[in-house]
């Protein structure tokens, strides 16, 4: 892999951080548009009883040195796709995201969602040992946004986005939460 990290090494990471949890292979009905990223695999972790799922990757890091978290009520296999997307647009030079990143999906990130925006964000969810990985590989929380949020983050910043969640107390797994401006 690119950024020196296998897939191995980056699925024992995530056993690592969520261990005694089962680290569950996600699948979803459409596998294909990873040519580029042969060894990507989608996950999925229960957050706890109730708690919501949280799905990573292993493998998107072959070809940008990121891989990607995301949180979410359900364990669709709508998120791994979501996953695979991201990873595959990541994949190429001239559409590399980082932090403070606004994807657009062209579609609700879940069901019942008007949310059609993903913030790439450092995973502060889950703090620095997750986001660190071996082999120099970071992993970066992708959450759900508004497309008038999504203006905010491009006009004024990501740390003023965040100001305005932590102030408003917003649940990210909330589907259709409302937007904060």
């Amino acid at each position: 892999m690119g950024a020196g990290a296998g897939t191995a090494e980056l699925e024992e990471h995530l056993r690592g951080f969520w261990r005694g949890r089962e680290l569950e292979p996600v699948v979803w009905e459409d596998g294909a548009g990873l040519d580029r990223l042969p060894d990507f695999a989608a996950y999925r972790v229960a957050q706890g009883p109730g708690r919501g799922w949280n799905h990573a990757t292993v493998g998107a890091s072959a070809r940008g040195g990121l891989e990607f978290v995301l949180m979410a009520p359900t364990a669709s296999g709508d998120h791994a796709e979501t996953l695979a997307t991201v990873a595959h647009f990541n994949s190429f030079e001239e559409h590399r995201v980082g932090v403070g990143s606004v994807l657009h999906l062209g579609r609700p990130w879940a069901k019942g969602s008007r949310m059609e925006h993903l913030l790439v964000s450092p995973p502060h969810p889950f703090g620095p040992l997750l986001e660190q990985a071996p082999g120099g590989v970071r992993y970066l929380w992708l959450m759900p946004v508004h497309t008038a949020e999504a203006q905010v983050v491009l006009a004024e910043g990501l740390e003023v986005f965040e100001e305005l969640l932590e102030a408003e107390g917003v649940d990210v797994l909330a589907v259709d939460r409302p937007p904060v401006v």
